[in-house]
């Protein structure tokens, strides 16, 4: 029990410091209570800097976290002593209260800001991305690479529209021939005599579709001895394409500013979100200035208890002069002048000898 106590104590002391508290305050109990309050206040807002800076870097950065704890440990230990700072020391002017209050604000507005951009980690890298690959499509680099693509689809699309041009002709002719030699209502009249039977035009008609038909083969032959090639430049260019973007997209800054860049446009596109990014923001400078506000209410407090101190010492000062002044009245009418008191040695008479 004596070991728990001392812990207590020892804890009590060092929440009462960092609650702007001295250790001679521990003795009043409405004095400890307050700064120990404030004390795990500014813990915990300390606590919370160097989770809010942490995870902030770490999305920001490709530093492993075990390199970023021990700098951003530093920052919160800074937020910490900055709030120590608030919390500590006399409050006698309006402006020096009003100095510590804009500080506290500054600080919280920092701290809201980089727990916004925590907590919209997922449309910042959105937003990031959409950035990043519009900045990539205008790199030289990648322009180039998507106009050898764009030409070797080109090409293998022309070889596939070269077949079907040829088809379309060789069908087209063979509707002629037929036409021709064996005309029917459902013949088109422009392309044929209508006249039946093997003659002149039906010869013309049958060498004409066999022209088509050759060039059918010759589209079907070019296109099979070069679209593997092709393919294979196409799959070739497109991960060429692929790589050049990657690069370009390595290049786009997705440093912490960015990111808080990237959380403005998110933020002002919209209202839920800006209204979130204001509650955090209204937090974290709350619980900056929670110290001090605690501070300005225990003054409050204290001025209040020393007040009704001095009148009940005035009231209990009043009554006991006047019950002095009742007893020595008292004792001058049971005494009179010259009759010693009771257990008072009547005075000795000096010898006229």
């Amino acid at each position: 029990m004596f070991g728990v106590s001392v812990s207590a104590n020892r804890i009590a002391e060092a929440l009462t410091w960092l609650g702007g508290g001295e250790r001679r305050e521990l003795g009043e109990r409405h004095e400890r209570s307050t700064h120990v309050i404030a004390g795990i206040v500014v813990l915990l807002g300390t606590a919370l800097a160097w989770l809010v800076a942490t995870l902030a870097i770490t999305e920001a950065t490709n530093v492993p976290i075990a390199v970023v704890v021990p700098f951003t440990l530093v920052f919160g230990l800074l937020v910490g002593a900055v709030s120590r700072a608030i919390a500590s020391g006399p409050t006698r002017g309006w402006s020096s209260i009003a100095g510590r209050a804009a500080v506290a604000v500054v600080v919280g507005v920092v701290l809201g800001e980089l727990a916004a951009v925590v907590l919209f980690s997922g449309p910042i890298d959105r937003v990031l991305d959409e950035r990043a690959a519009r900045s990539a499509d205008a790199a030289p680099a990648v322009a180039a690479a998507s106009a050898d693509l764009d030409r070797a689809r080109q090409a293998r699309t022309a070889l596939d529209a070269a077949v079907n041009d040829a088809s379309r002709q060789r069908d087209e002719a063979l509707v002629v021939a037929r036409c021709e030699f064996n005309p029917s209502p459902a013949c088109p009249e422009t392309h044929i005599t209508g006249v039946p039977g093997a003659g002149p035009e039906t010869r013309t008609a049958t060498d004409f579709l066999a022209d088509t038909q050759r060039q059918l083969d010759n589209a079907v032959a070019n296109r099979d001895r070069t679209a593997p090639g092709l393919d294979s430049a196409i799959a070739a260019r497109q991960q060429v394409l692929e790589q050049a973007r990657a690069s370009a997209m390595k290049d786009v800054d997705h440093g912490l500013g960015a990111r808080w860049m990237a959380m403005n446009d998110h933020t002002f596109a919209s209202l839920g979100a800006m209204l979130l990014r204001l509650l955090t923001i209204a937090f974290f400078a709350l619980l900056v200035l929670l110290p001090l506000i605690l501070k300005l209410w225990r003054g409050q407090i204290r001025s209040r208890r020393c007040g009704a101190r001095r009148d009940r010492a005035r009231r209990t000062g009043g009554r006991h002069r006047d019950s002095d002044e009742t007893r020595r009245s008292s004792r001058r009418r049971r005494n009179p002048v010259g009759r010693p008191a009771i257990g008072q040695r009547p005075a000795r008479r000096r010898s006229t000898d």
